[in-house]
């Protein structure tokens, strides 16, 4: 068997050395099939900078309400995982002298060094029900990165090296004008050109048609995050999962991975390694979960969920870049070890 780059340069995980073909028995747990074996190791304590794009239409009280009350499952989640997080609110009106991209509140965005943050936020969040009908949330999301914003009104809140989550809320769809495919790369080239992992959307959204007589389909909200492997979530659905979901998403995650040597995509097989005291496996999206752990130390890597290859969560195989991406709520979580075990295209 070949193998590929071992984790951290074959660094100390939780005490114990983790790599693909150590000989000690203690320390060895199964692989995944194949003749080539590839293993990463998922972000550790991320900077994150997190923009909430709420519609402030005239229909939009209950909703900015049930965010603010929800808000706790969004937040815990980046608080308990340690991130460094800039967390601001803007509308999608970009009519108003007061909003065009603006971040709204007395404090403009928190972290984690804000008092009372979620109370904050909860303010931030009441963008108001005076906005126009025409809800453009990618060009007020824009207008929030762009000058003179940048380095005026929301100076500080958007940093180099974190990496941009933009969620949008809305019960009804973007008026914004230009198509979606155009708005997927002026959103991925925000943290500069090769950089697109460093920026996700989510959406919490009117998600299907009928489901509310008042809303409108928010199709190209939940298309934009669908293009760049983040989640769409539906407005009328429980608030507090829903968040939670995007709170695991935004936390800076990496979601792309670049194999070493190009792979024969149908035998590409992706585990995910947490942990044997934090187990990992969403319902759903494990095919088969591996317990090596019945007496082993805490911190081996012992809990394997070997990953489903599916939409809207799962991973993919991208053979133009070589790269496995994880979609939706799949994206493996902090610490997480990942192995990727393949054939080799070359002997095909």
């Amino acid at each position: 068997m070949r193998l590929g780059p071992t984790l951290a340069a074959m660094g100390m995980l939780g005490g114990l050395l983790l790599c693909a073909g150590c000989e000690d028995p203690n320390l060895l747990v199964r692989q995944p099939p194949g003749e080539h074996l590839d293993t990463f190791q998922q972000a550790l304590a991320p900077e994150v900078d997190v923009l909430w794009v709420v519609d402030n239409s005239a229909s939009m009280a209950e909703e900015q309400a049930a965010l603010a009350q929800n808000f706790g499952s969004f937040f815990e989640y980046l608080r308990d995982t340690g991130a460094d997080y800039h967390i601001g609110v803007i509308s999608t009106d970009v009519y108003s002298a007061g909003h065009q991209g603006r971040l709204q509140g007395a404090v403009p965005f928190i972290s984690p060094l804000t008092p009372y943050a979620a109370e904050v936020f909860a303010t931030n969040v009441q963008v108001g029900t005076d906005g126009k009908g025409d809800e453009q949330g990618f060009r007020a999301a824009l207008l929030a990165f762009d000058e003179p914003l940048a380095s005026t009104a929301n100076a500080g809140f958007l940093r180099e090296a974190a990496f941009l989550y933009v969620v949008f809320v809305s019960d009804e769809d973007d008026k914004s004008f230009g198509d979606v495919p155009y708005f997927v790369r002026r959103f991925e080239q925000l943290k500069g050109v090769g950089n697109d992992g460093m920026v996700n959307i989510g959406a919490v959204v009117e998600t299907e048609l009928g489901t509310c007589p008042d809303a409108e389909p928010g199709q190209r909200y939940a298309a934009l995050a669908a293009e760049v492997g983040g989640l769409a979530r539906s407005i009328y659905d429980d608030f507090g999962g829903a968040l939670d979901a995007l709170g695991f998403s935004a936390a800076g995650l990496k979601r792309s991975f670049a194999l070493s040597l190009p792979a024969i995509p149908e035998t590409v097989v992706v585990w995910v390694k947490t942990p044997c005291d934090r187990p990992w496996q969403l319902p759903g999206l494990c095919a088969e979960v591996i317990d090596d752990c019945g007496g082993q130390p805490s911190a081996l890597y012992g809990h394997t969920c070997v990953l489903r290859q599916s939409l809207p969560d799962g991973w993919a195989y991208e053979p133009a870049s070589g790269s496995i991406r994880f979609l939706g709520a799949a994206v493996p979580p902090f610490g997480a070890v990942i192995e990727v075990g393949y054939y080799l295209l070359e002997d095909r």
